[in-house]
């Protein structure tokens, strides 16, 4: 897989991407929607509360991630399976590697500038803090929405058509809300095994990423070493992903 197919691919992805009207709608509008509404909405109903604004942030910032990277590369790889798209780029002769890799890697870059876009509107319109280590909140987004991708495209081949993927991937969705902490306290008042299940996740090693780029203190050894359960979680996800996709990732639909 060369440097340039992969670029080409994925500005080639990011041109369909923005004018896609449903994509714009199923994805970054409910990301902008749910990334500053409901964050906004808690610092009102909380005011001066920075560290309740900032749990709400990123559990709804992993519920977004997860529909904007797993949700929308299903959906979209399902389809252009269904249509034969795929069948056909195989034919042009870029690898199955720049194909799906900038899928992916178009899909990592649209949710990290939408990331960009709710973190910034957080910060002019609620308590939400700056984080301490920027550099380290925004290598957990992109890790993170990475290995979200991966697993969202290997999803694909148990998803019998197009019409289906959203429908497969909610469960998912709801899962990550409750582990995340997007849909409030309710693991409170849950087992507490449930919490310890929902944590390992993908989705739960993001917030807990980046909250240690949130925390008050810290050196870089102690933020290394902080992150390195979550990224090392995330480094198993993404194994299982590639695994996934080299193994049962179709190019066609069974019919054919």
């Amino acid at each position: 897989m060369s440097a340039r197919d992969l670029a080409v691919v994925t500005r080639f992805n990011g041109r369909l991407f923005w004018r896609d009207r449903t994509t714009l709608t199923t994805s970054v509008a409910l990301f902008l929607g749910l990334g500053i509404g409901l964050p906004f909405m808690m610092d009102r109903l909380r005011p001066g509360n920075p560290q309740f604004v900032l749990d709400q942030h990123l559990g709804v910032l992993a519920m977004v991630l997860l529909i904007a990277t797993f949700s929308q590369i299903a959906i979209t790889l399902s389809a252009r399976r269904d249509q034969l798209v795929l069948k056909r780029l195989r034919t042009t002769g870029l690898s199955d590697r720049a194909i799906l890799g900038g899928e992916i890697g178009n899909l990592v870059l649209q949710s990290t500038l939408l990331t960009v876009v709710i973190s910034v509107a957080l910060y002019a319109l609620t308590s939400l803090p700056v984080p301490r280590d920027p550099l380290l909140f925004l290598v957990a987004v992109v890790a993170g929405a990475t290995v979200l991708c991966l697993l969202g495209a290997a999803l694909t081949a148990i998803v019998p058509r197009t019409e289906i993927a959203p429908v497969m991937t909610m469960p998912f969705f709801l899962l990550a809300g409750i582990g995340a902490g997007g849909f409030g306290p309710v693991l409170d008042v849950l087992p507490g095994w449930v919490g310890t299940v929902l944590g390992l996740l993908p989705t739960g090693s993001i917030v807990e990423a980046a909250k240690v780029a949130y925390a008050a203190d810290g050196t870089l050894a102690g933020d290394l070493r902080a992150a390195a359960v979550p990224a090392l979680r995330l480094a198993v996800w993404a194994a299982i992903g590639l695994v996934a996709l080299m193994r049962w990732f179709r190019w066609e639909t069974r019919k054919s």
